[in-house]
């Protein structure tokens, strides 16, 4: 028993770094999964935009878009005290008191955040990390992976308006949700598989896809985001 203890030991140091970039390995895949989903819910939901441009779609959306520009020409305060007479014709409607405007105040936040930002364009830092992932990205292109993103040889920013921020926010935030819920799911199950595969099924489930492709900016496009994540953090 004693000779059968030591070998078994051997075989455990012996097998002891193969086992540990095995579980590096798996890893790396396992976050590679998660990102591409999220890149995946964004491109998906960037169709509409793709084919007619930065446009609100439906009623609903062009009511918030049109409270949210009210906010940002403005400002808060006015908001809250704001009477429409275009709505509700001839009565008219408070709209700062009459609706939930969190998806206002986060248009009109990422707006004075980006209005804080000077426009620039740099080119991609050439660091040796970032040029091994540029070449491993173009090999599974090579391979038959077109949907897997390039990386830019220049990073181009300048502050965008009102309209293109409320058509954007659905695809961003559509990510947001699918990572906070791969997140919440890891809290849950402490299996990072399990985390993977809930990000992949948030990034493409039709009832949350269907409230926010682009130009979508009605409440659920930035509440199913919010939900998973207070939901995440409270676990």
């Amino acid at each position: 028993p004693s000779e059968l203890a030591v070998m078994a030991s051997a075989m455990q140091v012996l097998l002891f770094p193969f086992r540990l970039v095995f579980k590096t390995l798996l890893f790396f895949a396992q976050i590679f999964l998660m990102l591409w989903a999220m890149h995946a819910a964004y491109e998906i939901r960037m169709y509409p935009i793709k084919d007619f441009g930065m446009i609100i779609h439906e009623f609903d959306p062009w009511f918030n878009y049109r409270a949210a520009e009210y906010m940002a020409e403005h400002g808060l305060a006015k908001f809250f005290k704001w009477y429409d007479y275009m709505s509700w014709y001839p009565i008219g409607r408070p709209i700062g008191t009459t609706i939930y405007p969190g998806m206002q105040m986060t248009a009109y936040g990422i707006r004075e955040a980006m209005l804080r930002i000077p426009a620039f364009k740099s080119e991609t830092p050439k660091w040796y990390a970032l040029t091994l992932v540029k070449k491993t990205i173009g090999t599974m292109r090579k391979w038959g992976f077109e949907s897997v993103p390039r990386i830019p040889k220049f990073i181009d920013y300048a502050p965008m308006s009102v309209n293109d921020i409320c058509c954007m926010i659905p695809p961003w935030f559509g990510s947001i949700a699918s990572l906070f819920t791969g997140l919440l799911t890891y809290e849950i199950t402490r299996s990072m598989n399990a985390a993977v595969v809930a990000t992949g099924i948030m990034a493409i489930l039709p009832a949350h896809l269907m409230r926010s492709v682009g130009g979508e900016f009605d409440n659920e496009c930035v509440a199913m985001a919010a939900i998973s994540c207070t939901f995440w953090l409270w676990l």
